[in-house]
């Protein structure tokens, strides 16, 4: 299997995979806040459910009261009762 140049760049500089370019990241801060750098897209916007596209994954968060505190294009802040931060794919 072929490895993408980043890939490849990644391991051979021996870089740690949370700062590859593109990568979501995701901070959690206790069970309120939820911080999301790099995401591509908001898929869907519920109450208890948010959906996040982003380069190389789908990004679900899970809780209850959920809103958006702000939002750019590179990053965004959810808040309300987290239970849960999942990524697919």
């Amino acid at each position: 299997m072929l490895k993408s140049v980043r890939d490849q760049a990644v391991s051979v500089l021996n870089l740690p995979k949370d700062v590859i370019p593109g990568e979501p990241m995701i901070t959690i801060t206790g069970r309120q806040r939820v911080y999301i750098e790099n995401y591509h897209r908001i898929v869907s916007f519920q109450d208890e459910e948010i959906k996040l596209q982003a380069k190389t994954c789908r990004i679900l968060i899970h809780g209850k009261r959920l809103r958006i505190e702000y939002y750019t294009r590179d990053d965004m802040m959810i808040a309300g009762q987290i239970s849960s931060v999942v990524m697919e794919g």
